[in-house]
């Protein structure tokens, strides 16, 4: 019996001028499972990312959690969902703790530091379960010693892993990684896939990465892009015999 569907997109469109970024776009992730979206640069993999996280607004289709349609919700609702994402680039606040950074994504579920500010009732209580939840996180991925450091001045390879955690913090029913493996060693990319691969038995990921070995270790399924089509969707070793991905990657005839 398949496995209940966590993200459906349907026959999403987007078009910036006279550019179509996505042509249609279809694809199911079932809920637990890590899909792999993969495609040359351009292909539209990160325009869907921002389709689901409503940064972009689809000309047409239908993007659907757990049957709820994101589309007819405004952008903040999509968060408080269970939908998070990290980013090509790292948004993290440099002068802030890395805690404090991994504690502003756990604010989907509490009132957060505007609140504290504003000493409104039952704050303190709610802080506390924010640093718990954010310390929880850090413990997880081997941050816990440096939760009172800045994030400014980290290297690179912890910055990524401090973002994934902001992510987590939040609980997610699906989290969105975009190419979280982007300027990394060798050795870091397989030390985060690691972390990748031991956190995503708890939710559904959706993974976006260049790093063809990544994504071939962590993905129940991969999806591939092409010019904003999906071309092919099967098993990591079903697309990597397939005859479109050879074409879309290398340019050889399908």
């Amino acid at each position: 019996m398949p496995k209940d569907a966590a993200l459906t997109v349907t026959d999403v469109v987007v078009r910036f001028g006279g550019v179509t970024a996505l042509a249609g776009v279809s694809l199911t992730v079932p809920r637990g499972e890590v899909c792999g979206l993969i495609g040359p640069n351009g292909a539209g993999k990160t325009t869907l990312f921002d389709c689901v996280s409503r940064l972009t607004r689809p000309r047409s289709g239908r993007i659907e959690l757990s049957g709820r349609d994101l589309l007819a919700l405004p952008p903040h609702r999509v968060a408080e969902l269970g939908v998070a994402r990290t980013f090509q680039h790292l948004g993290l606040v440099p002068s802030l703790s890395v805690r404090d950074n991994v504690m502003l994504g756990a604010q989907r579920a509490g009132s957060g530091f505007l609140a504290s500010a504003l000493r409104l009732p039952g704050v303190r209580a709610d802080e506390r379960k924010l640093r718990d939840r954010a310390d929880a996180v850090l413990d997880r991925l081997a941050l816990a010693d440096i939760a009172d450091r800045p994030a400014a001045g980290l290297p690179y390879g912890t910055l990524k892993r401090i973002e994934l955690a902001r992510a987590l913090a939040a609980e997610p029913e699906l989290l969105m990684l975009d190419e979280p493996a982007s300027g990394l060693s060798h050795e870091e990319v397989d030390e985060l896939a690691g972390v990748i691969e031991d956190v995503s038995a708890d939710m559904t990921v959706l993974l976006v990465e260049h790093h063809m070995g990544m994504v071939m270790r962590l993905s129940d399924t991969v999806v591939v892009l092409d010019f904003g089509r999906v071309v092919a969707t099967g098993s990591p070793a079903q697309v990597r015999e397939d005859p479109a991905v050879l074409a879309a990657y290398l340019g050889t005839p399908a």
